[in-house]
């Protein structure tokens, strides 16, 4: 058998270990019985996050020009260091 060490929120640790005692469970069987319904069933288990276009870039230059604008940008910023 293999172990899993994993760092957890304090409020949640607390609320796993009160709702395992509530069930007189142990943290390991309630820990591994979430974990196989996972893997059973990944796609129902965490909620599902969307993402929206939050904008769009604006500019009739060429890709090449932006490109070689943002590395210019780089090789100030490097230059301004040291």
């Amino acid at each position: 058998m293999s172990k899993l060490i994993v760092e957890l929120p304090e409020h949640l640790h607390a609320s796993l270990k009160k709702h395992a005692a509530m069930e007189h469970k142990t943290l390991k069987v309630i820990v591994t019985s979430l974990l196989s319904q996972y893997l059973t069933h990944p796609g129902q288990m965490l909620p599902r996050t969307t993402t929206t276009l939050c904008g769009a870039w604006k500019d009739r230059r060429a890709a090449e020009a932006l490109v070689a604008d943002i590395r210019a940008a780089r090789r100030w910023r490097i230059g301004a260091r040291g």
